[in-house]
């Protein structure tokens, strides 16, 4: 069975890499990104990572993380290809990139030679996969940032055939190739060779999503773009036929129509279904019955009966004019004829439950489907069943989203908060991992300082759990406060009193979130907790002095504008920072272990540019004085603070799904800033995370250079250090640490 913790990253230096990937630049950044002087005559060019996981997930059943694309070899189906990145509409980002597998899923591999950027980093935000029928060997990759990559040796290796920024989605209409792009609707006559552009895009319309239909009841073939226009394809020529309806019901941040998925009946071109986002929820399902000009919103405000939106949308190939529909915990049918509110039928039960795209497949009486999901790629034999017969294909294959995480001192024992996945436990370095279901997703652990045995885990479920058996099991302290899993930095020790701990709590107000905001204190390890008068609308973050436990730095948000405060004397007093840009982000923040004076903070600008603060005066004043990255979502921060609740004590799959009606918040580019806690003289190296990579300053934060050079993964959340050693938690490779220290312990 394949492992993704040794392919690449553990067994290839940053300068050794011909074999695994091409054009390494080893100062170099991502297309587009910028770095503040970085350079690497310090830390040691040979930085090389290895996957600790948890990479093969669980979810009751043998799953895997994200995989939104797809593509199976017809004339052999257990040639299967998967990627993992954005998709085509509001999904959780992932950066795991292409995997093969030619025995139908036994065992994976990691398809990434090529596919890389300017720079040489591997661009592995994979949105769409297509695969010429004729030609197997020949594939195509949609990716986020660096546009289509081509393969004429089944992913052996990769060429960019169109570098243009974002691509998400192929189809096959005719004799030609068409592409979504930011450039436009791309088209190619040659199989993917070369590309031109059949409709010019603009920064506010583009492209974003296919739908179409060959056959005997006639052939349609219809796009639509990033402002909920619907275009038609005409006598060899794009016409707009009509615009999705709108509402901004609630004032969501990132609202707007852009067209997620098309679905177009093969019995009837003129009708097609289209998900997109409603102002909201943000995945609405839209139909039309005159080929796209009229719109008809389906089964308006019922979407919570049946899960978290329209996801997902596939016609049957079986039967008549039936419509599969996907979503964040539900899978259902419903008559595709355009009417508002159908009857709502239960599609088959299946081991994944956050579907991204569904592909049917005629299987004699019944369609098969193919499914991609946060947990994986599923497929169903009996699409229209209520039976648990499905295979999660993916489940040997390591796609998993680890977000915060923490470590013992000795580094045997991770507890690793996932995306989709609750927690996941190591006790032997992760040789082995066991998923804990009484934890939710994207939470906080922490270790008691000084006592390892004692584990806290923070989420927006639970709340604060407490671990006296090293992470192992947990039981609510049932103190009413809850985190927003886009906060920095919720929890904070004093460095003298291990027992004493300040605690943010404030989630976004929604049905089961109930939690006030502000900042706790326990003196006791949590046995009792008690809210502080500090003067906060909503904190995020706090930070204590590794040195001393009276000076606290805290981030506020008012009206989604921040601002830093700091206090000498524990709280009594506090000073108002200047020289703090106000961010629609709460900054994560550091200081120094070996200058308490040397804060750190680091937020996100208007221009998505990932930039830190620094003050030398204890917090009181801050100068910015660097931008480490440019770190955008090319399609907008549209990734909204989801909030699907599983009671505590359930598989995941029975959730409860109430959705939050309040403004959606989205997760910042910038993650975490930490330094060497380790280090008590000379400069403590410091780390960075974003959204598009990892980053160590040697010099208090002035310059930067990039670290995940040779990794997969590039977009990176939770960091630890253990002598000397980084700690890096990714989308799409698990925890990963480094194999050597970045630096030395004295």
């Amino acid at each position: 069975m394949f492992d993704r913790r040794w392919f690449c990253v553990s067994l290839i230096t940053v300068a050794a890499l011909a074999g695994c990937r091409a054009g390494s630049g080893i100062d170099a950044l991502p297309a587009g990104s910028q770095a503040s002087q970085a350079g690497r005559s310090v830390v040691p060019q040979a930085v090389r990572f290895e996957s600790l996981g948890p990479t093969h997930m669980s979810d009751g059943v043998p799953t895997s993380g994200k995989v939104n694309a797809f593509a199976v070899d017809p004339a052999n189906a257990k040639v299967i290809y998967m990627a993992s990145g954005r998709g085509t509409g509001l999904e959780t980002y992932s950066s795991a990139g292409i995997f093969a597998t030619t025995n139908g899923g036994t065992s994976w591999k990691a398809i990434d030679a090529g596919l890389a950027d300017s720079s040489g980093v591997i661009s592995s935000v994979v949105n769409s996969l297509w695969l010429d029928p004729a030609k197997p060997s020949v594939l195509l990759a949609a990716t986020e940032y660096d546009g289509i990559f081509r393969s004429t040796n089944s992913g052996s290796s990769w060429t960019n055939v169109y570098p243009t920024a974002q691509a998400t989605q192929f189809a096959s209409f005719g004799s030609s190739l068409f592409a979504t792009g930011d450039a436009g609707i791309l088209t190619s006559k040659d199989d993917g060779q070369t590309w031109s552009v059949a409709l010019k895009g603009t920064k506010q319309t583009y492209p974003t999503a296919f739908g179409e239909v060959q056959g005997s009841s006639g052939n349609a073939f219809y796009a639509g773009m990033s402002n909920g226009d619907i275009f038609a394809l005409r006598s060899g020529t794009w016409t707009k036929v009509g615009r999705l309806p709108f509402k901004k019901k609630t004032g969501t941040y990132g609202s707007a129509r852009m067209v997620h998925q098309i679905a177009v009946d093969p019995l009837v071109p003129t009708t097609l279904y289209v998900s997109s986002n409603d102002g909201s929820w943000d995945q609405n399902l839209f139909a039309s019955v005159d080929g796209g000009k009229k719109w008809v919103a389906v089964l308006a405000g019922s979407y919570y009966n049946y899960g978290l939106g329209t996801q997902a949308i596939a016609y049957s190939l079986v039967h008549p004019h039936q419509l599969y529909i996907g979503a964040d915990g539900a899978f259902y049918y419903i008559a595709g004829d355009g009417s508002s509110n159908p009857p709502v039928n239960q599609a088959a039960n299946l081991q994944v439950i956050d579907l991204r795209d569904v592909w049917t497949i005629a299987n004699g009486s019944d369609d098969a489907c193919w499914v991609a999901s946060d947990q994986g790629l599923d497929y169903e034999p009996t699409c229209s069943s209520g039976n648990y017969n499905d295979t999660v294909v993916s489940a040997s294959s390591a796609t998993g989203l680890a977000r915060r995480f923490t470590v013992s001192p000795n580094g045997k024992t991770l507890l690793v908060s996932l995306q989709d996945f609750d927690s996941d436990l190591t006790t032997d370095g992760g040789s082995a991992w066991t998923a804990d279901y009484g934890l939710y997703e994207d939470g906080f652990n922490e270790l008691r300082p000084g006592d390892p045995s004692v584990c806290y885990a923070y989420d927006e479920a639970s709340g604060l759990s407490v671990s006296n058996n090293g992470c192992v099991s947990f039981s609510g302290l049932n103190d009413g406060i809850y985190p927003s899993r886009v906060m920095t930095t919720p929890i904070a020790f004093d460095p003298k009193k291990p027992l004493t701990m300040y605690i943010t709590s404030g989630p976004i107000n929604a049905p089961g979130l109930s939690g006030p905001k502000g900042i706790y204190k326990t003196t006791d390890g949590g046995s009792t907790v008690s809210k502080l008068s500090w003067p906060f609308t909503w904190p995020g973050s706090v930070v204590v002095d590794p040195a001393d436990g009276s000076h606290i730095v805290v981030c506020d948000l008012n009206n989604f504008a921040s601002s830093l405060s700091v206090t000498t004397d524990g709280g009594t007093k506090w000073t108002k920072s200047t020289g703090v840009p106000a961010t629609k982000f709460w900054y994560a923040m550091t200081i120094s272990p070996v200058n308490g004076n040397i804060v750190l903070a680091s937020s996100v600008d208007e221009s998505n540019n990932v930039f830190v603060l620094r003050s030398t005066d204890g917090g009181r004043t801050f100068k910015r004085v660097a931008t480490v990255v440019n770190a955008p979502l090319i399609r907008g921060r549209i990734d909204p603070d989801r909030n699907p609740r599983r009671k505590v004590g359930l598989h995941v799959r029975d959730r409860d799904v109430e959705a939050s009606k309040s403004p959606a918040f989205v997760y910042s580019p910038e993650r975490e800033i930490l330094y060497n806690p380790d280090i008590k003289k000379g400069v403590a190296d410091v780390v960075i995370t974003t959204l598009r990579g990892a980053y160590v300053s040697t010099d208090n934060g002035s310059k930067w250079q990039r670290l995940d050079d040779a990794t997969i993964a590039h977009s990176f959340w939770g960091i630890r250090w253990l002598k000397g050693r980084v700690y890096l938690g990714s989308d799409g490779q698990g925890v990963l640490r480094s194999m050597t220290p970045l630096q030395a312990l004295p």
